[in-house]
């Protein structure tokens, strides 16, 4: 699925083109809104957001003041909007939801990599999000330098500890896995186990709620295997985790909690 298939998909969800409301309204062809933040943050998602009005109607002109990225202030203008005033109102809702989300998605892993103290950790956001809502904030991650653990099933082999269990020879699993020239992270629970798994030749092992005493015992093994934590981290204890030696680590507070930014759209 693609930006404009995604759009289409939202604008239908919310039956624009039934807007019963707006249909009340005599149609006025020269309307003129603005977009203005309500509190401050870092704004992502202006493409979204612009074409969601031109997919209701190719004739509003957005005047955008601010680009992706930027730091805006409460009460900053962010855009202004010109076309007739229904196009305007089918579009509000939708357009806002993608912008005011992918906003406080971008702002949080603007937050998260700031706070890190090993700067040579690669943050990674994970497949934790709302159904069908994964590519926004996807992307609004990767714009903000937070890659993905893994985009979906087909993206990477991820051994957990319910494929293992389902595993008569774990072992025997992994190497088949190593054999099909993917990219194969597998999950460890022990510090056994991954003392193990760091022996064969896999991508990287990923150490699910490891506590920083086990993560350095490990890493004083001297694995040939790049690292991954996960589990439980957020803003308050990342890092006790930011361990030299830590390639990764995967954050699903980065799309599982999502906060959405104050915004508001005012017809002047």
């Amino acid at each position: 699925m693609d930006r404009q298939q995604h759009i289409k998909l939202a604008l239908s969800e919310d039956q624009y083109k039934k807007d019963i409301t707006t249909k009340i309204l005599q149609l006025d062809k020269k309307c003129k809104a603005i977009i203005k933040a309500k509190e401050s943050f870092h704004i992502y998602g202006l493409k979204w957001f612009s074409d969601v009005f031109k997919f209701v109607n190719k004739s509003t002109k957005i005047k955008l003041k601010v680009k992706d990225g930027d730091l805006v202030k409460k009460n900053k203008i962010i855009a202004e909007i010109y076309g007739t005033n229904h196009a305007l109102l089918n579009s509000e809702r939708v357009a806002l939801n993608y912008l005011q989300t992918m906003s406080g998605t971008y702002d949080k892993c603007v937050r998260f990599r700031k706070k890190i103290s090993n700067k040579k950790i690669q943050l990674l956001h994970t497949r934790k999000t709302i159904p069908l809502y994964r590519l926004p904030l996807s992307e609004a991650c990767n714009a903000a330098g937070c890659a993905p653990h893994r985009y979906d099933l087909s993206s990477s082999i991820l051994i957990k500890e319910n494929h293992l269990k389902l595993a008569s020879k774990p072992l025997d699993l992994i190497t088949k896995a190593i054999k099909k020239d993917k990219i194969v992270v597998v999950e460890a629970k022990t510090l056994k186990f991954a003392k193990t798994v760091s022996n064969l030749k896999i991508s990287r092992i990923l150490l699910d709620n490891f506590t920083p005493a086990m993560i350095k015992s490990f890493i004083s093994s001297n694995p040939k295997v790049k690292i991954e934590i996960s589990g439980s981290v957020n803003l308050s204890n990342i890092n006790k985790f930011a361990i030299k030696g830590v390639h990764y680590v995967s954050v699903g507070d980065l799309t599982k909690n999502v906060e959405s930014k104050d915004l508001s759209m005012l017809i002047v």
